[in-house]
């Protein structure tokens, strides 16, 4: 139900918030320095209203939200995770954040470094020898990551059409596999809530272009048998793929190139603090 008005409903004709300065021209001057065809031919829905109950108004449906500063809230793989205010800060430097993304280079020595050196961080985290920033979001490093894993077996001239998922895999996950054309197995966990050896086993065969494993899993699991699985994987000829949901609770502890994974999207907004949001929220 619902119990707040409207914005609109709060509107009294003439109440204004605000007064404009003196400009020593008539409204009719001020008009007509505006070119004709950008003119409105008639006012503009606004609501007339105070600027205190603009205020309240706001506020009062902020504290309706729930947000990371109010409460925990998690979304399967997704939990979002608590930024440090003098992260935020940093990222919203005037300098880098202001930066126009079409303006030219050799205005962004600073930003290219910045952006260099997270490569070679992340490289170093995950144990990869290459990371790209291209793609702007989780779920476009997935995209990104398994158009790899489709070109990789288009290049050795043996395409291949499906791609295994457990069934404790990110939410996100088959959902990029329908995206890139291949088509999903699921495997289910065993009793202990990880994957075994003998379930990818049972589903391996040559149209199997890889295996898609988000690690530690949904469950919050550490997937203990995953070297034995790359090795059933990788002996089939297939890829392992790693999503990077839950990088929080490994990372500096184990390295996902070192324990058999060949491609992995990064969630930047979950493990490093982009703010979330925006639009590019995660890299791959």
């Amino acid at each position: 139900m619902n119990t707040s008005a409207l914005i609109y409903e709060k509107s009294e004709a003439g109440r204004k918030g605000y007064t404009l300065p003196a400009t020593g021209k008539s409204e009719a001057d001020l008009v007509a320095m505006i070119p004709a065809k950008f003119r409105r031919t008639a006012d503009a829905a606004l609501p007339e209203i105070s600027e205190g109950e603009v205020m309240r108004h706001f506020v009062n449906l902020s504290v309706k939200n729930h947000h990371i500063d109010k409460g925990f809230y998690p979304l399967g793989s997704c939990t979002m995770k608590y930024n440090p205010k003098l992260n935020d800060k940093a990222a919203g430097l005037p300098d880098f954040q202001e930066h126009h993304p079409l303006a030219p280079c050799s205005s962004a020595p600073g930003i290219l470094q910045l952006m260099w050196e997270l490569q070679q961080f992340l490289g170093e985290i995950s144990g990869f020898p290459a990371v790209s920033l291209q793609p702007v979001a989780g779920a476009q490093g997935e995209f990104t990551g398994l158009l790899i894993m489709r070109k990789y077996h288009l290049d050795r001239g043996k395409p291949r059409t499906k791609v295994i998922i457990p069934d404790s895999s990110h939410g996100t996950n088959p959902a990029s596999v329908a995206a890139v054309g291949f088509s999903t197995v699921e495997v289910k966990s065993n009793e202990q809530g990880i994957l075994s050896p003998e379930s990818i086993q049972a589903v391996m065969s040559d149209e199997i272009a890889g295996v898609m494993i988000t690690n530690p899993n949904t469950l919050g699991l550490f997937e203990t048998n995953i070297q034995q699985i790359a090795d059933i994987v990788h002996k089939g000829g297939g890829l392992m793929y790693m999503d990077g949901a839950n990088l929080n609770a490994t990372m500096g502890i184990v390295r996902p190139g070192e324990i058999g994974f060949d491609i992995m999207h990064f969630n930047l907004h979950k493990t490093f603090s982009t703010p979330h949001g925006g639009g590019g929220p995660g890299a791959g």
